[in-house]
């Protein structure tokens, strides 16, 4: 009972923390750079990204082994009934996640440092194509995330 308890509180704890933090780079650091010289807005957003990129994988790690214990036996991937519809439709979701934060540290996130500007430098149209293209991706897994709680609170009912 108290296994089961910190395996739920580890769980809870690493989906706030992962898209939480999704949430707060869309809704409130990202529309709030604007307020920062270019210099400073990029140097906000190395320090940021570095810390997210710790927390996120992090909490995809706890979450793949405390969803595995809760994941009810047999249900991994069972069609046959509307929770596991349900289930299964929310793991394709948290799969597509993880390949969009694959997709953002080990492609778009090394392009970008690549791109960056130097200071007093004008940024290359190519880093701002680099740019739209993290916050394109970074809004949709945070929309995924958004729609993996929904698919949670479908699985209380």
């Amino acid at each position: 009972m108290i296994i089961q308890t910190v395996i739920d509180f580890l769980h809870v704890l690493a989906t706030v923390s992962w898209i939480g933090g999704m949430i707060y780079i869309n809704v409130v650091l990202m529309p709030s750079l604007p307020a920062l010289g270019p210099e400073s807005r990029g140097t906000l957003m190395q320090a940021a990204a570095k810390r997210f990129a710790i927390v996120s994988w992090s909490s995809v790690v706890v979450l793949l082994l405390t969803g595995l214990q809760k994941t009810p036996t047999g249900m991994l991937f069972d069609m046959s009934t509307s929770y596991g519809i349900t289930l299964t439709i929310k793991h394709i979701l948290v799969l597509a996640m993880i390949c969009g934060g694959l997709f953002i540290t080990f492609v778009i996130v090394p392009r970008m440092t690549a791109l960056a500007p130097k200071p007093q430098q004008k940024p290359a149209v190519e880093f701002f194509k680099t740019q739209k293209q993290l916050q394109i991706i970074a809004l949709t897994n945070m929309i995924l995330g958004i729609i993996v709680l929904l698919c949670v609170v479908l699985l209380k009912v």
